[in-house]
């Protein structure tokens, strides 16, 4: 739409997330792409200080684009518009993004009025208004979501009850949503909603692939995730005149409106649909508008943003400095040129070398040049800056032997090929290799020196005829491969690393050119894992080094320790500055961790100053774990090192052997030409000599007559034993001279480009070269083979090593193949942050730590865990509790008030002994039948009194004994109706009292007629007949039932009856109740009888027991866990009878057996004449 409307000058603000930063990086690429000047991209968020809103602010006010891109969410948006209206900035041009342009909250700022913005299609969904309208408030009480909408719409509370709703009024169910007038109720607008609408479709849609044929569904079928995942990128439906499909990326066909912000002639602003952009029409066609666009100054003519305006012919931009392409000066055409066409740009007829790179090479012409990188120093020193003249070039000090082996295998492979009659003939490779002394910017000139050429000028504006280099081998380093690959890349100029391991290079788009005869450090990083979780090392420190090397082996290192469960104690960087401060502080970090092994991803350079410290600060007792990139370090397997490294286990690339190279490598001699002033440099080094006379400290260096021998040296340089990055050199260049011959051999029209066409020997591009480098597919004299798969990767093969002391004080490193506890004597040391758990414990990660770092916890009750290290506790089934060790569930103590209980056995001896009792008491009155004091009292009701009493100490064995059905159904009815017959009879005698001392009146002398034995029996009848009706309608509609409950207490199974009705057994022991309060109260005003009447303080005292107990009963029955609420009922069973039993038989007894001289009539009516 930008470069529809003719806008190469604009601004852009995006929010500093995920969704603004991938937008505006999308933007600004497609931008560039279209030749489009973005003045300044700006990203904030609203949690971000006022400051950085401010700052925002700002530079859209000072700037001079007038249109400005915004992929903002709509609360970002918010903010920024607010800050910009307390100081409003000139008219602008907005251009939105879909997250607010269609947001009705944004209409309130006058800056937008004009914004034009891509919104999601809108769609109408038939009977969707309805079925948001449909919903009631019984519906939203099931739904605690739908409860808080209803709530908060209406302002009223379905839940008055709880705390939360109480300042509201209660919700009556009148409310109405169609009286409503907010976003929920507004369907005429469904965007956002639509997607989703169409997303539950798509679900459904891959479901019904899933579980249905042409004939019907089969809804048993089991489904699985994946299974969905593969249907979905199947579909393929319309829905509402929407299609709706996926691509390879997930993704549906972009749609959208064009939506603009016009003024109503009411003044209000409303979003306008002008336009439409569909992703599936062709090219060029996407992007089509309907309507006139009103802009943001009121016209319909497109409001211009540019930095400069068009240069007319006879003229030529300049651009201006530090400025973009977008913003230039029209300067006009010298004398003799000139310029028809607009924004004319004139070219010179010859390139001009604009400087040279002081590089440190060696050099050998050929028909086709391959190129070279390699860190033969390795310390690069910068000149000091004085600002005033321009500085020298940096200088490269601390040769390395073993580097320049690799460059000379370079071009010992060469020179081997050359000689090679099956290869190539005919056809001389040449060589130009380069010292990048392990610093980017050295690297980079070298990888620019040998892409250019280093001609001091180039007329060939044509660019034909073989490039500089038609190949590189190198860069070693991954920070330089990655910046080269980077720039030659884009030329397709083929580059093979022998030495760089970070596995971003295997991205393909990045660097589509970059191939490697190493392995990727995803391969080694998980390899340096299996040896890890080999020996048991969950806790280990990391050190990698500044660079991407180090980065991002670090990166996959932590992903990889995760996956595995172990954990990272530390991870130090090392830079490449040498500051003893930092080394130090890095040392006390290693000396300080209780980590025991300390894995190394660096190269020589960054490790080197770590290594010297460690030998002076003495720190041993450390397992090193050593990357490829030092694992076979020469500099580290002396003596010196010896005390500190031994030991130390690393990952090697695979060794080979070059036939041939040792004498090759012995036959070198110094050249006096300058490109090959590397060559004098190592002859300098290797003899510490110099070819010109010079002082160094303090005494004269000898001079180099280039006829010293090599054979009397032993170096890294002359060692040929163990070509392991060498041996990757000498592939990597056979590598380019198969993919050369294979192009060389190519036939006209069997071609693979264009037309079957072959590649132009006489102009060779190095794009071709590419194209067969990765068909290359060869075996070297060694026997090992080389190919690269579709990343540029060679077939991961590593040596793993371990470093033995040998008698001598030096190392021999030693290839154990596949680490075990026998290639390594002794025992391997132990690193871990925590030990195991064992089982019945728990892992409780140390706040702030790793998940190494680990409290053993024990499981919880009724928790348990049977492993070692478990992560968590599992919780034992219903029935069964965890043992004491907490490792296995055992099953549940089942509990009841058996009859082994010794509680038991106290309550069934009580309960016999108050049946004895009873029995006693019915023999004695039995026995004195014919007595005055057995027959005043009413000896029938007696006798039925004592018969209920014995029921009542009877039922309470039915309670005790493991539950029953029979148990549970009789239990309370027994216990109910004796109760009920005890009480009647009570009840009745203390009718009877009553009658009595009326008829003993002259005014009741005809009471007992009315209440004679017939009425007596017939009353405790019909009482207790209530009460067995009250338990048949019980038993018979909600019987007790047993239970095994195991709420009371989890680590048990009380088994108990459940009362099945509580309003069954409320009316059971409400009518006792009742029974028992009438009693009482007749018992309690006839108190002060006569005493030849004292048979109502008996009943009175009786009673008053009686209550006392079942009103203490009810909170002991509910507070009593299990059994001991069955204890308590049987208590209170047993202390209301035997309270009975002896408040009103005792004193008879007495009497009858103590004092039978007060048995008597006349004894009787004694007291009572004396009373009166």
């Amino acid at each position: 739409m930008v470069k529809h409307f003719g806008w190469t000058w604009i601004g852009a603000v995006c929010s500093d997330s995920d969704y603004g930063n991938n937008g505006m990086a999308s933007f600004l690429k497609a931008a560039e792409q279209e030749g489009i000047c973005v003045e300044y991209s700006e990203a904030y968020y609203r949690t971000q200080p006022r400051s950085k809103l401010k700052r925002v602010a700002d530079v859209i006010r000072k700037s001079s684009a007038r249109v400005i891109v915004a992929f903002v969410a709509a609360g970002d948006m918010r903010f920024i518009l607010e800050e910009l209206s307390q100081q409003p900035p000139p008219p602008l041009q907005w251009i939105g993004s879909e997250a607010w342009v269609t947001d009705p909250q944004m209409l309130r700022f006058n800056l937008c009025i004009g914004a034009v913005g891509f919104a999601i299609p809108r769609s109408v969904i038939p009977g969707f208004r309805n079925f948001l309208l449909d919903l009631s408030p019984k519906q939203a009480l099931k739904f605690p979501l739908l409860t808080e909408f209803w709530e908060s719409s209406f302002s009223c509370s379905l839940k008055r009850q709880t705390g939360s709703s109480a300042d509201m009024p209660a919700c009556d169910g009148t409310e109405e949503l169609r009286a409503l007038q907010n976003p929920y109720t507004d369907t005429s607008q469904l965007r956002v909603t639509n997607m989703v609408y169409k997303a539950t479709y798509a679900i459904a849609h891959a479901l019904h692939g899933i579980i249905c044929n042409k004939k019907q569904c089969d809804k048993n079928i089991k489904v699985e995730p994946r299974q969905v995942f593969d249907q979905l990128k199947r579909v393929n439906f319309t829905k509402n005149n929407y299609s709706v499909s996926f691509d390879t990326n997930g993704d549906p066909v972009a749609t959208y409106e064009l939506v603009n912000w016009q003024l109503q002639g009411d003044g209000s602003v409303d979003f306008v649909t002008v336009g439409q952009y569909d992703a599936s029409k062709p090219k060029g066609q996407e992007f089509s508008l309907s309507k006139s666009i009103i802009w943001y100054d009121g016209s319909e003519e497109v409001p211009v943003s540019v930095c400069s305006e068009s240069c007319p012919p006879g003229t030529r931009k300049a651009v201006r400095k530090g400025r973009p392409i977008c913003c230039y000066d029209c300067i006009n055409c010298a004398d003799g040129e000139f310029s028809n066409v607009t924004a004319s740009i004139l070219r010179p007829h010859t390139c001009q070398l604009q400087g040279r790179f002081r590089l440190n090479g060696v050099y050998q012409d050929g028909d086709v040049i391959l190129g070279g990188l390699f860190d033969v120093h390795l310390f690069t020193v910068f000149p000091e800056l004085s600002f005033r003249t321009e500085p020298d070039p940096p200088y490269c000090e601390k040769f390395n032997m073993e580097s320049f082996q690799h460059a000379q295998t370079m071009a010992f492979a060469i020179d081997e090929i050359n000689k090679n009659p099956n290869l190539l003939p005919n056809i001389t490779l040449g060589y130009h290799l380069y010292d990048n002394c392990v610093m980017l910017g050295m690297a980079f000139r070298a990888a620019i020196s040998l892409a250019s050429g280093t001609e001091e000028s180039f007329s060939n504006l044509n660019c034909t005829g073989p490039p500089p280099v038609i190949g590189i081998v190198g860069d070693p380093g991954s920070t330089p491969s990655i910046a080269i690959s980077s720039v030659l890349g884009l030329f397709r100029v083929p580059i093979i690393s022998h030495y760089a391991t970070c596995s971003c290079l295997s991205d393909k788009t990045k660097y589509p050119s970059f191939f490697r005869t190493i392995p990727s450090d995803a391969f080694q990083v998980r390899a340096m894992v299996q040896i890890l979780r080999h020996f048991g090392w969950t806790w280990v420190g990391l050190l990698y080094s500044d660079d991407d090397y180090g980065i991002y082996a670090y990166l996959s290192f932590k992903q990889e320790m995760q996956l595995f469960g172990g954990c990272v104690a530390f991870s130090e960087i090392l830079s490449n500055d040498n500051n003893p401060r930092n080394i130090q502080r890095i040392l006390g970090v290693i000396q300080t961790s209780t980590a025991r092994v300390v894995v190394v991803f660096s190269t020589l350079s960054y490790l080197l100053p770590l290594m010297d410290a460690v030998v002076l600060q003495n720190l041993t007792g450390r397992q090193w774990i050593a990357s490829e990139a030092w694992a076979t370090a020469p500099i580290f397997q002396t003596p010196h090192f010896l005390p500190f490294l031994r030991g130390t286990l690393g990952i090697a690339i695979r060794r080979g052997e070059i036939q041939g190279l040792h004498e090759f490598l012995l036959h070198l001699r110094p050249s006096n030409d300058p490109k090959n002033n590397m060559l004098r440099i190592f002859w300098e080094n290797m003899f510490v000599c110099s070819f010109e006379t010079e002082i160094h400290e303090q005494h004269i260096k000898n001079v180099c007559t280039g006829q010293e021998d090599l054979n009397a040296t032993y170096t890294p340089y002359t060692d040929a034993s163990g070509l392991r990055a060498a041996y990757n050199v000498y592939k990597a260049v056979y590598a380019l001279a198969h993919a050369l011959h294979d192009l060389m051999q190519c036939e006209e029209g069997k071609g693979p480009f264009s037309g079957n066409s072959c590649a132009n020997t006489m102009n060779l591009k190095p794009w071709q070269l590419v194209h067969y480098l990765k068909k290359v597919n060869f075996t070297t004299g060694f026997g090992d083979q080389v190919s690269f798969d579709k990343n540029g990767d060679a077939l991961a093969i590593y040596d793993v090593l371990n470093w033995h002391p040998c008698y001598d004080g030096s190392v021999r490193v030693q290839a154990v193949g596949v680490v075990n506890e026998d290639s390594t004597k002794g025992m391997p040391p132990r690193s871990v942050c925590s030990e195991s758990c064992p089982p019945g414990t728990r892992q409780a990660t140390r706040k702030g730590l790793p998940v190494c770092c680990f409290d053993c916890m024990p499981c919880g009750d009724g928790d348990i865990s049977n492993k070692t290290d478990a992560i968590e506790c599992t919780m034992c089934p219903d029935e069964f509790w965890s043992n004491p060790e907490k490792d296995q569930c055992v099953p549940k103590v089942v509990e009841f008030l058996s009859y082994e209980d010794p509680l038991s056995i106290s309550l069934t001896t009580a309960s016999l002994l108050g049946t004895c009792l009873c029995a006693v008491v019915i023999v004695i009155f039995y026995h004195h039948h014919n007595t005055p004091i057995v027959r005043a009292n009413n000896s029938e009701l007696s006798f039925l009194l004592l018969f209920s009493l014995k029921l009542c100490f009877l039922c309470v064995l039915l309670f005790i004994g493991q539950p029953q059905l029979w148990t549970c159904q009789f239990r309370h009815a027994v216990f109910g109706i004796s109760f009920v017959l005890c009480i009647s009879s009570i009840l009745v005698k203390t009718m009877v009292v009553i009658a009595v001392f009326k008829s003993s009146r002259p005014e009741g002398k005809s009471a007992m007629k009315w209440f004679g034995s017939a009425q007596q029996r017939c009353t405790v009848l019909l009482l207790t007949a209530l009460q067995v009706v009250i338990c048949a309608v019980w038993l018979s509609t909600a019987s007790p039932t047993p239970h095994k409950n195991n709420q009371y207490i989890r680590s048990k199974i009380v088994y108990e009856c459940t009362i099945g009705s509580v309003a069954g057994f409320s009316m059971l022991l409400g009518y006792i109740g009742l029974l028992a309060a009438v009693s009482f109260l007749l018992a309690f005003l006839v108190r002060n009888l006569p005493d030849n009447f004292n048979e109502a303080k008996f009943i009175t005292f009786s009673m008053l027991i009686f209550c006392a107990v079942w009103i203490a009963f009810v909170p002991a029955y509910v507070s009593s866990p299990g059994k001991y609420a069955v204890a308590v009922e049987i208590f209170a069973i047993l202390a209301s009878s035997f309270g009975l039993l002896v408040a009103i038989f005792a004193p008879k007894c007495y009497i009858i057996l103590v004092h039978p001289e007060r048995n008597t009539k006349k004894a009787i009516m004694g007291r009572e004449t004396l009373n009166k």
